[in-house]
C-alpha cells in the first residue's frame, strides 16, 4: 500500500503544476513547488534554472499563447517521475493563427518538489486522434 500512498504524492505536486501554474497562470506557485535550482532539460541542452527564470519563461509563453487549453492525454506515474503526455491549443497573439502543441513532459519529484524536469514539444502536432 505504500508504494500507493507514495505515488499519490508524487502526482499530486504534478498535478499542481498543472492546474494551477499552467492552467491558471499562478506564477507565484513555483515557489512552492520547486527546488531552488532546479534541473530542466530541454532539445536545446541542460541547464540548472533558478525559479525566477522559470518564471519568466512561462510568462512569455502566456504572453504568447491566448486562450490555451491543454489536455493531458496520457500520464504514468513511475517512483519519483510522472510522465505526460499533452495537447495545448490557443490563439497565437503574434501571428493571430490557432496552434497546437503536442508535448511530452516528465517531472522528477524530489521532498514534494519538482526538482528535475524533461520537456519535448511538438508544434502542428496532434496525436489525440
Amino acid at each position: 500500500m505504500e508504494g500507493h500512498d507514495d505515488d499519490a504524492a508524487v502526482l499530486a505536486v504534478s498535478q499542481r503544476w498543472w492546474d494551477e501554474i499552467w492552467r491558471n497562470g499562478n506564477l507565484e506557485v513555483i515557489d512552492e513547488l520547486f527546488t531552488e535550482p532546479f534541473v530542466r532539460h530541454v532539445g536545446g541542452g541542460t541547464a540548472r534554472e533558478s525559479r525566477a527564470a522559470y518564471k519568466a519563461r512561462l510568462s512569455e509563453f502566456q504572453r504568447v499563447l491566448s486562450r490555451a487549453e491543454t489536455v493531458i492525454d496520457d500520464r504514468v506515474v513511475d517512483g519519483d517521475k510522472v510522465w505526460t503526455r499533452a495537447t495545448s491549443k490557443g490563439i497565437n497573439r503574434e501571428t493571430g493563427e490557432r496552434s497546437i502543441v503536442t508535448w511530452l513532459l516528465i517531472q522528477r519529484i524530489e521532498d514534494g518538489r519538482i526538482a528535475e524536469h524533461w520537456v519535448a514539444t511538438f508544434p502542428g502536432v496532434e496525436w489525440t486522434n
